[in-house]
């Protein structure tokens, strides 16, 4: 997977398609490769985005002031004028673009509570059926990241320390089938060696095991 880090990393927007956006009026979404999308019936595609929204006006009106192209997208945005790029900085805007983000992630990674849930009933569900044996949402996370392809977006700070992101991920349906085998195939290893009894499990433990085709 792809990782994007918001405390260090700045997404770089063609310069005459942000104003002309801006300019717009309308919701968009700029993602992490700069490329900006309009929403149709209110939604967006699935992508990693560094902001999710309707910029502010360049020019004001009769009710509200002009904002200046440094607070266009927020005031926790950071947007430059580079010449014929705008570039945007998100590092202080960390939680406005996780939020944007959360109805395409497949999970979510939150400082001071890990990840509780994946979006993804399915993926959810093998996980439900997995912690009978010790087998726990990082487990699984931290091996779909290195076999499946997708963006985790992040804020990483090492003084003092925090993380906080989210995932996507570009299959859905592969994410799902790798998460399975790597469960089964680790219950299948604590079989072999012992540590699950299965002829003598609990009545959560041989449902989790008739599940994953492995009971008696």
């Amino acid at each position: 997977m792809r990782f994007y880090n918001l405390a260090e990393e700045k997404t770089k927007v063609d310069k005459k398609s942000f104003l002309d956006a801006v300019n717009s009026g309308r919701e968009i979404g700029i993602t992490i490769d700069g490329q900006i999308v309009e929403t149709k019936d209110g939604a967006l595609p699935k992508d990693a985005y560094i902001f999710i929204g309707r910029p502010k006006s360049l020019t004001g009106n009769a009710v509200t002031k002009p904002t200046p192209l440094s607070k266009i997208l927020g005031e926790n945005y950071e947007v430059e004028d580079e010449g014929d790029k705008i570039t945007i900085s998100a590092a202080k805007a960390w939680q406005e673009t996780l939020l944007a983000n959360a109805p395409h992630s497949l999970y979510q990674d939150i400082g001071g509570e890990g990840i509780t849930e994946f979006s993804d009933k399915e993926l959810d569900k093998l996980i439900w059926y997995s912690c009978e044996f010790g087998i726990e949402y990082r487990d699984v996370v931290e091996y779909l990241e290195e076999r499946i392809d997708g963006t985790i977006i992040f804020i990483e700070n090492k003084v003092p320390y925090q993380f906080n992101g989210c995932a996507i991920t570009d299959d859905l349906q592969n994410a799902r089938s790798i998460a399975y085998t790597y469960i089964r195939d680790k219950i299948a290893g604590k079989i072999e060696d012992g540590t699950i009894d299965i002829d003598d499990p609990s009545d959560d433990e041989a449902e989790a095991l008739d599940f994953f085709k492995l009971g008696r």
